[in-house]
């Protein structure tokens, strides 16, 4: 039995083990005393008795035996049990009959069924069979002596107080047995809840987990490693789960010390970290193997670091805007100045657009700052868009053509609503500038779709002149702008959003000559983001 299964019953229970016992000792015995009879040099048990009557003494206690075999395979109710040990004691009485008036010690046979009744049937009932085995013997212990034969009723009496006396122990001890195989009963049955408890947690746990029993036999996976995996089967040869996995393991197996490098199942999967342990159970040897989705991993520090930049630009945000506020007022009030020739004013129109683009830039970090407390939510993404397309107005473009083309009538994904308003607003304005300056037509296209792995995407594209290669690295960097007017922290200040609701933000390979395509591939709906 594995570590990771439990078997609620025994394989055998006592009441059956104790009653297939005593029907073959009873059929055991059934043969010795056919044996008896049959053999003429074995010891006469019959001497008051004639061949034919033990012969058919015999043969109507094999027959008995043979009989409750074939109806009574199993333990029957109390009141059969009963039946077949009184059957018992009486026919081991006659037994004695039939045997010399001397004590062979065949009285010894009946503390067999009081015994084995005093296990099998708890209570006064198993009492009741010791006190019929005595009467019965004080009544063959009365006949012997009414017919001339020596009276043996002081050992008759004390045959009896044992009887009496081993059905009370065995009571004692049927009823210690009973008690501690309830308490065991109750321990195993909150052994097995708690198995289940710990197997549904395992189940809804976010990290993957893999148990594998060495060399390569995957025994369970739980649901997240199934996704992360992109695996329909949860046991089986790790070569046919995940050749990715798989390559990950005998690599730690070689170098328990080195740290492996994160994979993804498939493109569509997220990107995954594994590690590794090893457990030893009885024979068998286990590794235990944890999967940790980096987008998750990330994204604790991902809002640690917008955070802590958050306090770091409000903490300056006043000592900056203080001397530029100054200096933006000073600069108007030099404007209005009569006496001003035009190369002044020149330079007082470059004064008020660094000032205003300082200020721009203050405000966009700013942004970061303001976004603490988010609140991710299951958006239907079709329907944002296409009220997002059509009710926004976009400054600085008199007629944009916008065109959206949803995948599918409704498609959910999970996102703080002002983020995405925030994020999808910055790359509009970039491809509708870019391709206004490439075109002359502030043109975009916006498509949503859903991967194999369930998660939902969006694309948008521009007619732009593209980014050239040497440049593509560099995109997502803060401050990096190839426009003069930007501040260059659009796509950055997007990609940290994406980030923090486990989303992520690319440029996809574009084969043609102009225009940039981003993608946004949110999380699955089904994960919770906190």
């Amino acid at each position: 039995m594995s570590p990771y299964s439990m078997s609620s019953d025994h394989e055998h229970p006592l009441p059956d083990r104790v009653y297939n016992l005593y029907n073959s000792y009873r059929f055991l015995l059934a043969i010795v005393l056919f044996l008896i009879v049959i053999l003429p040099e074995a010891p006469r048990l019959f001497a008051s008795a004639s061949t034919t009557d033990a012969l058919m003494y015999c043969s109507v206690y094999l027959l008995q035996v043979v009989g409750i075999l074939i109806f009574f395979r199993s333990p029957p109710g109390k009141t059969t049990l009963f039946g077949i040990t009184f059957l018992d004691i009486v026919l081991l009485s006659i037994l004695l009959t039939m045997g010399t008036h001397k004590d062979n010690g065949l009285t010894n046979l009946l503390f067999v069924p009081i015994i084995i009744g005093n296990i099998l049937i708890p209570g006064r009932t198993g009492i009741l069979l010791a006190a019929m085995a005595s009467i019965f013997l004080l009544v063959i212990d009365y006949y012997t002596g009414s017919i001339g034969k020596t009276s043996q009723q002081i050992d008759a009496g004390l045959k009896g107080i044992l009887f009496f006396v081993t059905a009370l122990m065995m009571q004692s001890y049927n009823l210690r047995l009973k008690n501690t195989e309830k308490s065991a009963k109750l321990n195993q049955n909150r052994a097995v809840d708690l198995q289940k408890l710990s197997l549904s947690i395992m189940q809804h746990m976010r990290t993957g987990i893999v148990v594998l029993r060495e060399p390569d036999q995957v025994v369970m996976m739980n649901e997240s490693a199934s996704h992360m995996l992109a695996c329909s089967q949860t046991s089986g040869d790790l070569s046919s789960l995940s050749s990715e996995l798989q390559s990950a393991y005998w690599q730690w197996r070689d170098n328990p010390l080195l740290r492996q490098e994160s994979f993804r199942a498939t493109p569509d999967t997220p990107d995954v970290q594994p590690n590794f342990t090893r457990l030893a159970y009885d024979a068998d040897v286990y590794v235990l193997i944890f999967l940790d989705d980096k987008a998750t991993m990330s994204q604790h520090a991902q809002q640690l670091k917008l955070a802590a930049l958050g306090q770091l630009t409000a903490s300056i945000a006043h000592e900056i805007r203080n001397p530029l506020g100054a200096i933006s007022h000073s600069a108007q009030l030099l404007s209005e100045s009569e006496n001003l020739d035009k190369a002044d004013q020149k330079l007082l129109n470059i004064v008020h657009k660094h000032s205003r683009r300082m200020n721009d830039i203050i405000e966009t970090i700013l942004q970061l700052s303001r976004k603490e407390n988010w609140n991710p939510e299951l958006l239907d993404l079709n329907a944002w868009i296409n009220h997002f397309v059509h009710e926004e107005h976009f400054t600085g473009f008199d007629n944009p053509q916008i065109y959206f083309s949803p995948a599918t009538k409704e498609l959910m994904a999970r996102f703080d609503n002002k983020q995405l308003h925030q994020v999808i607003m910055n790359l509009c304005l970039n491809g509708l500038r870019y391709s206004m300056q490439e075109t002359g037509t502030a043109w975009l296209t916006l498509q949503t779709g859903v991967s194999p792995s369930g998660h939902p995407w969006l694309e948008i594209t521009d007619q732009g002149p593209g980014i050239p290669d040497n440049q593509i690295d560099s995109i997502f960097d803060p401050f990096f702008t190839t426009d003069k007017n930007g501040t260059g922290l659009g796509l950055y200040i997007s990609r940290e959003l994406c980030e923090a609701n486990q989303a992520s933000l690319e440029l996809l390979p574009s084969g043609k000559e102009s225009g940039c395509t981003f993608r946004i591939s949110f999380a699955h709906p089904n994960k919770r983001i906190e």
